[in-house]
């Protein structure tokens, strides 16, 4: 019986071995195909406007390059280059986001547990990033366009030194 113990433990042993090996090699196999999936996500994407006078290249992160082409400022003004610039610049950005989430699609989905279930009355991650959404986007607002005039009619209208 004494013999016993020691083989059931040796086996015990490498049972347990055996399972920390394959939670490492799909830990690892997980972490790869993250890296990959990241590094798709962040590869630029190339806008042409409609006019095909402006190109962008940007990744989700940012603007990485816009170019005019020569002929911009024959064919085009200002008034209608800047709307083809901004045009360019929001598909980049939208095509970029939506790569982004086409490829992290499959690690979103995983089911991995909320802080509330590691830690008891800890905020849930959904509600604090729908917090955070909406902080962010109150602060997104475009200054009212009177108030540089106002400003402007101060120092028109009073001494700058009193």
């Amino acid at each position: 019986m004494a013999e016993e113990l020691p083989g059931a433990a040796r086996a015990g042993n490498d049972a347990l071995r055996a399972q920390v090996e394959s939670m490492l090699e799909s830990y690892e196999r997980q972490r790869s195909a993250l890296v990959a999936t990241q590094q798709r996500a962040a590869e630029p994407v190339t806008v042409w406007s409609p006019d095909n006078l402006v190109r962008v290249t940007a990744t989700v992160t940012g603007v990485l390059e816009v170019h005019l082409e020569p002929e911009a400022f024959k064919r085009s003004t200002p008034a209608t280059l800047g709307p083809a610039i901004t045009a360019a610049l929001r598909e980049a950005a939208g095509r970029a986001a939506a790569k982004q989430a086409e490829a992290l699609a499959p690690f979103t989905d995983l089911p991995l547990p909320d802080l509330p279930d590691l830690i008891p009355g800890a905020p849930a991650t959904k509600d604090v990033l729908a917090q955070l959404d909406s902080s962010t986007a109150e602060d997104v607002t475009a200054p009212a366009p009177d108030s540089i005039d106002d400003e402007d009619d101060y120092f028109r209208n009073q001494g700058y030194l009193r």
